[in-house]
């Protein structure tokens, strides 16, 4: 039972007990006469620790690693874990900000309100001889004029807000007022609205 139980613990790696592993360790080992194939296995085992700058890269070049074993450094500092996910990917980042002039859109009621009060003005201006001429200018002119303050009346500024979520997503969304948030701010969809977060 004894050799049973050492045998396990010498099984189990002690990389993951291990503190991560630096440019010093790398540099200890080759000048203690490990191969580069010693030296890459225990890089693969470890967890990565490395200063992967130009000053970490030039000081391990001094120290006598080989160009095999930096190169293999710099792929295990700058690999991702395949399962990292995103933490929040309802939350994301305002990428900018667009202020648009919403063009009037005209129903009609404005033309025939318009058109009825020029008929009704262009009969009185028109006097007796020439009502039905004067009637139908007013009616005409009248629902121009109605149609076009209609339109005015409903135009306005509408504000398009671009957002990059953290999964990789982007939208762009619309709204009527101007956001209280500047390209930058950290915002969360909740329920189909921006919200800062």
């Amino acid at each position: 039972m004894k050799k049973f139980l050492i045998a396990f613990l010498l099984a189990m790696p002690l990389a993951a007990n291990a503190a991560p592993m630096t440019n010093d360790d790398v540099i200890k080992m080759v000048k203690g006469g490990l191969n580069d194939a010693t030296v890459l296995q225990a890089i693969e085992g470890a967890e990565p620790g490395f200063d992967t700058g130009p000053d970490g890269l030039v000081k391990l070049k001094q120290g006598g690693v080989s160009d095999a074993v930096i190169q293999r450094i710099l792929s295990r500092k700058g690999a991702a874990p395949a399962t990292a996910a995103p933490s929040c990917p309802d939350c994301g980042t305002i990428t900018g900000i667009r202020e648009i002039d919403k063009p009037g859109q005209a129903s009609g009621v404005g033309a025939v309100a318009g058109g009825v009060l020029g008929g009704v003005l262009g009969r009185s201006i028109g006097g007796r001889d020439h009502r039905t001429a004067g009637t139908v200018v007013g009616a005409v002119g009248g629902a121009v004029a109605g149609h076009q303050i209609e339109k005015h009346a409903k135009s306005g500024k509408v504000f398009e807000i671009g957002v990059r979520f953290d999964d990789g997503n982007s939208r762009i969304f619309t709204q009527d007022t101007h956001p209280s948030w500047n390209s930058g701010a950290r915002v969360k969809l909740v329920n189909g609205a921006l919200t800062p977060l």
